[in-house]
């Protein structure tokens, strides 16, 4: 579900065979769908109508899309929404620039071993 659906007129069935005729008018982030001008249809009774419901989304069983919603480019639209250019997103991951004197600095450091350390090493082996 996403928010592309807006404004069609769908049918959502629900478990226990309850099925919902209605207008989307939003779908929040935790994907409950609320509806207008509502009509409720269960199986032995008699439908209801309704202004305005909303539906929790673990409720749902199945939604209808309607034939004029274009699911592949619906979903093209969420992905570049949710994921947006990684060229156009701003901190993390850039590299330090490293200074010319920082380079100098370093080499001018005296090491933290003496060579004679490692010659030690090796006539003790």
């Amino acid at each position: 579900m996403s928010s592309c659906h807006v404004g069609y007129s769908t049918q959502i069935d629900l478990h226990g065979s309850i099925m919902i005729y209605g207008t989307i008018i939003d779908i929040d982030q935790y994907r409950n769908i609320h509806l207008k001008n509502v009509t409720v249809a269960r199986p032995l009774q008699t439908s209801i109508s309704l202004c305005r419901l909303c539906v929790r989304f673990s409720t749902v069983r199945y939604v209808r899309i309607p034939d004029d919603i274009d699911v592949m480019e619906t979903i093209k639209q969420d992905l570049k929404r949710h994921n947006p250019d990684r060229t156009k997103v701003i901190g993390g991951g850039q590299k330090k620039k490293i200074k010319q004197s920082d380079i100098q600095n370093r080499e001018q450091l005296s090491p933290l071993r003496s060579n004679d350390f490692y010659n030690d090493i090796d006539e003790r082996v």
